[in-house]
């Protein structure tokens, strides 16, 4: 990679599935406006009709892809003898390869042509270096992902496409020793979504236990975009307020951006079902997302990033509300968020998730044996709680004595 920028960038051109679309300023603020001749919205929560738009802090949808944690961190200790490490370098770091239809130029940064990765050895590496470390080395400052978990975008060698750019089609993690063995958890906790029929991304463990891989949902199998706003973007929340809000408020947003929204909600409560029934902690609201090929026509997104939080911190909470408490909750909370969705057959789909789970759990033996941690306990517990219908209480009926006249 190449860096011109004398201390930061300050300007950036805004594509949208390859079409010219504005440009993005930062001076003392923010600032983005649509090109005249703009047939194509950055985010639906900034439509066309409004030509210009400022802000104090990075715009959501611009903000959706920008590092945390692990990855900012090896990002910000690679270049900031070179450059002035912030939002705006980490969005043109991300060129045309970030996730969703947005793709950002500037003369600043000039990326390199790569050749890409074959899966089958990903999955099959059993060398003495640290792969992950090799992909790292090579794949860091091509693209940028948000959340704090190691992670890097990798493109996949292709036969068909030698001589072409590249997009970078999987999403390969690791783990670290504040969260061990987190690709084994993740490759459980996400198995079991598929055996409920909830639609996962295609996804592996590599034959070392050490890497979970997952292929991109928002490309098509031709390498196209589709567009993909998360829950923060859709409800103008910054990445530090993904905590904030509830499980109830997605829902709404369902309800008005979605084009089959009893579908889409329905699916959605099958979602956070199952992600209470693992005990993932962590389903915030960058954790759902909606994809589109046009604005009038969005759905929910498969579900992602789902690991049993639990095991690490054993008094761990949801991270949104639900039914008004952030508490792990109990089958009657669940039955009151069905109803809050205006599912009326939320007692039946807990039921079936239950017998689902529990037939794939056994399955999985092989994997949960792995870990040091007892996942299968752990779910196993929260299982107990989600679904044990508590016996309704009866009042002790008054004895009545006849008083002597």
């Amino acid at each position: 990679m190449k860096i011109n920028a004398k201390g930061r960038i300050q300007h950036i051109d805004i594509k949208v599935a390859g079409q010219p679309a504005g440009s993005l300023n930062k001076n003392s603020q923010f600032e983005f406006t649509y090109h005249s001749d703009a047939s194509n919205s950055i985010s639906v929560t900034m439509p066309l009709s409004t030509r210009h738009y400022q802000s104090g802090s990075l715009f959501p949808i611009f903000e959706m892809n920008i590092p945390e944690g692990y990855v900012r961190y090896r990002i910000t200790e690679r270049l900031r003898k070179r450059i002035k490490v912030d939002d705006m370098l980490f969005l043109s770091l991300q060129g045309a390869g970030g996730i969703g239809c947005l793709s950002y130029e500037t003369p600043d940064i000039e990326q390199e042509e790569v050749a890409g990765e074959k899966l089958s050895e990903i999955l099959a590496w059993q060398g003495k270096d640290d792969l992950f470390e090799e992909l790292i080395n090579k794949y860091l400052l091509h693209s940028t992902l948000s959340g704090v978990q190691p992670k890097v975008l990798v493109p996949e060698y292709n036969d068909k496409q030698k001589g072409a750019f590249v997009l970078p089609s999987l999403i390969v993690k690791t783990s670290d020793e504040n969260y061990p063995e987190l690709a084994i958890n993740e490759y459980i906790c996400m198995s079991l979504a598929k055996a409920c029929q909830i639609e996962t991304p295609e996804f592996w463990l590599s034959d070392n236990h050490q890497m979970f891989v997952m292929r991109r949902f928002d490309l098509t199998a031709e390498g196209h975009c589709i567009g993909m706003e998360d829950m923060a973007v859709l409800q103008g929340k910054s990445t530090d307020h993904k905590y904030q809000g509830s499980y109830e408020s997605i829902g709404k947003a369902l309800n008005l951006y979605s084009s089959t929204p009893k579908e889409d909600i329905e699916t959605f409560f099958k979602m956070v079902v199952l992600s209470c029934m693992v005990g993932n902690g962590d389903g915030h609201l960058k954790n759902f997302a909606m994809l589109y090929n046009d604005p009038d026509d969005m759905r929910l997104s498969p579900l992602y990033d789902v690991v049993n939080t639990q095991i690490y911190v054993p008094n761990d909470t949801l991270a949104l509300n639900l039914a008004k408490s952030k508490d792990f909750p109990d089958r009657r909370r669940i039955i009151t968020f069905s109803e809050s969705l205006e599912i009326k057959n939320g007692d039946n789909l807990l039921d079936e998730l239950e017998v689902q789970v529990r037939d794939e759990l056994d399955k999985l033996s092989d994997y949960t044996k792995l870990m040091s941690h007892d996942i299968k306990a752990s779910i196993l517990k929260n299982l107990h709680l989600v679904t044990t219908r508590t016996a309704i209480k009866t009042r002790t009926a008054r004895k009545h004595t006849k008083h002597k006249n």
